[in-house]
């Protein structure tokens, strides 16, 4: 038996196939992100769900009987609606009366704000001249006071311009806020110079650079300054309560107030005024967002 025999050579093959088990790190994080994604956006929903629950429960009751409020249970759902509820309130109080008061006086603080606010923060960040500094630094700290300190002087001195029960002492502070100067300052301060200079050399006056460049490039600020301002003045109940003596000149949120005292125990006028209140507000903010998503996708200037 001959043991030195050679082999005949074969061809050495692996014969490996790729598997779907084979470790990937980046599907694994590509997995993990998903699921991450996926519990965030349950967490925002259960949010949503619970700031939601308030203005629901609110629209329904504004649609209940004054006989279904009677009953003991908690309903989620209106079983008979009715716009009883939005007759007598229109019917029994000045709603619509206010309602205009309240805008009148919102519409012209908004446009004062969207006018002087951004004026100002112009000359503060592109206009320098003496002390401008520090008289932006007394503007600012003017905004630690607390707005109860100032009840008594303010009211004293709209008593010695002969304001009271009028709409000026709700007016005129509310032109210019110094908030909205300070919005206005760090969102011009970002508008190159460059722009500013070359409508100089062109011959242009401070007043045509400033309704001409400035505030076209402003327009999302003016979007945010006209949403805060509108829904501040639209809200105030202070001011109102402290100036105003006559029914006929309340606002919205004092006619809101005696609600409770004219129609007690029925919840759903009241519910019906604060829903109605609500509604331009919600108006006036969604055409605002639409400017503001516009304004920031077509506009990204830095200096």
């Amino acid at each position: 038996m001959n043991i030195d025999k050679e082999l005949p050579a074969q061809p050495l093959t692996l014969n490996w196939e790729p598997s779907d088990k084979v470790w990937n790190p980046w599907q694994t994080l590509g997995r993990w992100k998903a699921r991450r994604l996926v519990w965030v956006y349950l967490a925002l929903a259960l949010a949503a769900l619970l700031f939601a629950m308030p203005f629901y429960y609110m629209l329904i009751t504004t649609f209940k009987s004054t006989a279904e409020l009677a009953h003991d249970e908690v309903s989620l759902w209106v079983q008979n609606p009715t716009l009883d509820p939005l007759r007598r309130l229109l019917n029994g109080t000045a709603y619509l009366h206010a309602a205009w008061n309240s805008f009148v006086i919102a519409v012209v603080t908004t446009l004062g704000n969207m006018l002087l606010c951004p004026l100002a923060g112009y000359a503060f960040a592109k206009h320098r001249f003496p002390g401008r500094d520090r008289i932006f630094f007394l503007l600012l700290s003017t905004m630690m006071v607390p707005g109860a300190v100032l009840l008594v002087p303010n009211f004293i001195l709209a008593r010695d311009f002969g304001w009271v029960n009028t709409y000026w002492p709700l007016i005129v502070p509310g032109l210019a806020s110094i908030f909205y100067v300070f919005l206005a300052r760090q969102f011009i301060s970002k508008i190159p110079r460059d722009l500013i200079q070359a409508a100089r050399m062109d011959g242009c006056s401070e007043w045509r650079i400033f309704f001409q460049i400035i505030l076209p490039l402003c327009r999302p600020l003016l979007a945010s300054i006209g949403i805060l301002s509108f829904l501040g003045s639209w809200n105030g109940f202070i001011g109102p309560m402290i100036y105003l003596l006559d029914e006929d000149r309340y606002t919205i949120p004092l006619v809101i107030s005696m609600l409770q005292g004219r129609f007690g125990g029925q919840e759903n006028v009241q519910m019906a005024g604060s829903l109605l209140s609500i509604v331009p507000a919600l108006i006036f903010f969604f055409i605002f967002q639409k400017q503001i998503v516009s304004s920031f996708a077509n506009s990204g200037l830095k200096e």
